[in-house]
């Protein structure tokens, strides 16, 4: 997969599939913007990757202001000069009934799941169009096909990234920019999709240990045909999106999650 030497920006990328997704793009010889609030998370993650031999560069911006997803951008051109890729991966999530949500909660989610996908795109525009080559790439979820209970604010986030997604690509195609969206169902640190607590070793069934010794047994979730994944499952599918060799791929939506809803 043709990435080497681009620049790359993963939102939300100090933990989790943000970061699975930076390691794997920088693997393939991107240089990586790592980007969070918390400082501690990204230099860790930054320092990982320099020990490695790739090249990354921190920001410390939140993507919840628009100041900050325009600086996010910002800190690509000042550390390596442009910007080419762009995964749009950075979200909340809090859980509440319809019914119970405060307006303020419903804003916050899809100001950050959402609206902030569209400041760092439209920022990052100029300099794709500039080149004639970019590659966006937007984290959704199956919640935005399917909905989800006491998350209708984040389902909705999700479900407008998948126009946002296919309308970025109606317009920029002719610039060489793709845009497509996964919808990835991966095992976190913190918690499953489906927001159970969850260990982040505690992914793979057994006919995966023989391949994956390191991590435990967990079975397939009821509504899949696969067992759960890691984050680090889904990254090679971004970094192929990220690809030359994906160029004739865009306004696609691709779901990453075992067979659900299939």
């Amino acid at each position: 997969m043709s990435i080497e030497g681009r620049v790359a920006v993963v939102t939300g990328s100090a933990r989790n599939l943000g970061r699975a997704i930076a390691e794997q793009l920088a693997a393939n010889g991107a240089r990586v913007i790592i980007n969070a609030r918390s400082r501690d998370k990204v230099d860790q993650v930054v320092a990982d990757l320099r020990a490695k031999g790739h090249q990354a560069h921190p920001s410390y911006r939140s993507v919840a202001t628009p100041e900050g997803c325009a600086g996010v951008i910002a800190d690509a051109v000042e550390g390596f000069g442009t910007v080419d890729i762009l995964v749009n991966n950075a979200a909340i999530i809090t859980y509440r009934l319809i019914h119970e949500m405060p307006d303020e909660e419903w804003v916050d989610v899809l100001n950050t799941d959402l609206t902030a996908q569209f400041r760092t795109t439209k920022a990052a525009l100029p300099h794709m169009m500039e080149k004639k080559w970019g590659r966006i790439v937007n984290v959704s979820a199956n919640a935005a096909m399917a909905g989800s209970a006491h998350r209708s604010h984040y389902a909705a986030a999700k479900g407008g990234i998948l126009a946002f997604t296919k309308a970025t690509a109606k317009e920029y195609g002719k610039y060489g920019v793709t845009a497509n969206a996964i919808a990835p169902l991966v095992q976190t640190d913190e918690r499953s999709e489906e927001g159970e607590e969850v260990p982040y070793g505690a992914l793979y069934s057994h006919h995966n240990q023989t391949t994956r010794p390191d991590l435990q047994t967990f079975s397939a979730a009821p509504d899949t045909v696969m067992p759960r994944a890691h984050p680090r499952d889904v990254a090679p599918l971004v970094a192929f999106l990220a690809s030359e060799e994906a160029w004739y791929i865009t306004g696609q939506v691709i779901s990453a999650s075992g067979g659900r809803w299939m």
